[in-house]
């Protein structure tokens, strides 16, 4: 078997593995998947991670794996840009779209559409996705926290819990 035919079949498999993860996604209940979060939220987990936490392991990564990948994406990516939860979309909707080589320029402007249609319901929804404007937002008043704060949660879970329906519904999960 030369390698280009090798390259081929492992491609291929990726790809069937995916789409095989993708049918796993639609197993799981609403309910479970905010089990799933809960557990993440009181694991102190920073933004990004609780996000791509709650949705990894339907793509073969484990949680120990996605945390290590995204401790530095919280808060803003630890600068107070972009929002932690808006970047967990983002990799979550690479991990949903899959491979592809980087010289095929259709699955570029796809995945490059999947991102900014995400982007968008995020923006949609709270005015902006960079976290230092949120917290001044959430400072100022301009969100009802009180789906979270009757729950005692941290008033950025609003922004996480958000992330996830956007995500489910983006990628067809309900």
């Amino acid at each position: 078997m030369t390698a280009l035919m090798l390259l081929f079949l492992l491609q291929t498999l990726k790809q069937v593995s995916l789409l095989l993860m993708r049918k796993l996604l639609q197993c799981f209940s609403k309910a479970e998947r905010q089990e799933k979060f809960i557990r993440n939220l009181e694991n102190h987990n920073n933004c990004c991670q609780t996000v791509a936490n709650t949705f990894c392991e339907e793509y073969g990564i484990s949680v120990e794996q996605m945390s290590c990948l995204t401790a530095g994406f919280g808060g803003g990516m630890s600068l107070g840009e972009k929002c932690g939860a808006v970047t967990a979309m983002f990799l979550i909707a690479g991990l949903d779209y899959g491979f592809f080589d980087g010289a095929d320029e259709e699955k570029k402007a796809g995945i490059k559409a999947r991102i900014a249609r995400l982007n968008s319901r995020f923006l949609e929804e709270f005015g902006c996705s960079d976290c230092n404007t949120l917290k001044a937002n959430i400072d100022a008043g301009k969100y009802d926290l009180s789906p979270v704060q009757s729950r005692g949660l941290r008033p950025c879970v609003l922004f996480m819990e958000k992330a996830c329906d956007i995500l489910e519904e983006e990628l067809g999960i309900w």
